[in-house]
């Protein structure tokens, strides 16, 4: 249930306000008199709370940024973390490569963050709250890998987080790119090789691959394992 706005405070307003015009219309559109407007506030509790504009627009950013982070369905993570054997790893790989390029919603998601990453560009404490929650999304699907690794399930040399992070650069090109080469199953006819092979099981680890772990359970004994 949404709070009444007059029991929210006067900063929760004009973040709420300056979130959805930021959305709405982006930097260039972005003006303070809308969001008092919006908020109902006054300029002086603006600049009390964050300082001038460039302090609200960084608070506005994390705000957003965060949302994109939070919002990787754990769904689509849970598909990673069930998977038992090499080939359902992989196929979950590449069902989520498909899903990333083609879900429109997941497309409006990866542009949001694109515009959010230009704007910090040259504003080093926007670009260093930006690089935070970079790592924060990073490391969230990076656990997917060490779990798969200590079910021996994928190459256990993986370096999890690096390929996440080509992973995600991956999909941010393929936005990027789109207008010079727009056919899907084209770059996906590229990217699946790619990202499969790093994965591949070596000869040694072949065989507990296929059949699974039979230790390691759960998504949580596998975090306490890495983080503990």
């Amino acid at each position: 249930m949404a709070v009444p706005a007059d029991r929210r405070s006067t900063r929760d307003r004009i973040l709420e306000a300056a979130v959805d015009l930021l959305r709405t219309h982006g930097m260039a559109g972005f003006r303070i008199d809308q969001v008092l407007n919006a908020s109902d506030a006054s300029a002086s509790s603006l600049y009390h709370h964050f300082g001038d504009r460039n302090g609200l627009i960084r608070e506005t950013s994390r705000l957003i940024h965060r949302e994109l982070v939070m919002s990787e369905d754990a769904q689509h993570l849970d598909r990673g973390f069930a998977a038992e054997t090499h080939q359902e790893f992989c196929d979950y790989i590449e069902g989520e490569l498909r899903r990333a390029a083609t879900c429109a919603v997941n497309r409006e998601r990866r542009a949001r963050r694109i515009q959010l990453m230009s704007q910090a560009i040259g504003d080093r404490p926007t670009h260093a709250r930006e690089t935070e929650f970079q790592v924060l999304m990073t490391s969230t699907i990076a656990d997917v890998f060490e779990f798969a690794k200590l079910k021996g399930i994928i190459n256990h040399e993986l370096d999890s987080f690096a390929y996440c992070a080509w992973f995600q650069g991956a999909l941010l090109g393929q936005l990027l790119t789109d207008a010079v080469q727009s056919d899907v199953e084209r770059w996906l006819a590229i990217a699946v090789p790619a990202a499969l092979a790093p994965l591949r099981l070596h000869a040694s680890q072949a065989v507990q691959g296929e059949r699974g772990a039979s230790v390691i359970t759960t998504p949580v004994e596998a975090n306490s394992t890495r983080f503990g």
